[in-house]
């Protein structure tokens, strides 16, 4: 099963700071991080466990819709 499923994926508390830091600082050290992580997702990366977890729970019900 690890070899057929991702370790990271753009879970959407991950996308929207990077967003946001994007948007709000100019700061697009995130979205770096976040797309290095994704271009190779089945590879374990010292110090990305907070791109494998869940959305804290602050982060609250994030609903979308199919084409978007």
């Amino acid at each position: 099963m690890e070899g057929v499923n991702p370790l990271y994926i753009p879970r959407n508390h991950k996308v929207e700071e990077a967003l946001q830091a994007a948007e709000n600082d100019n700061d697009f050290a995130p979205f770096e991080r976040l797309l290095d992580l994704l271009t190779t997702p089945y590879t374990l990366r010292e110090g990305a466990d907070e791109y494998a977890a869940p959305a804290p729970a602050a982060f609250g019900k994030y609903q979308t819709f199919c084409g978007t």
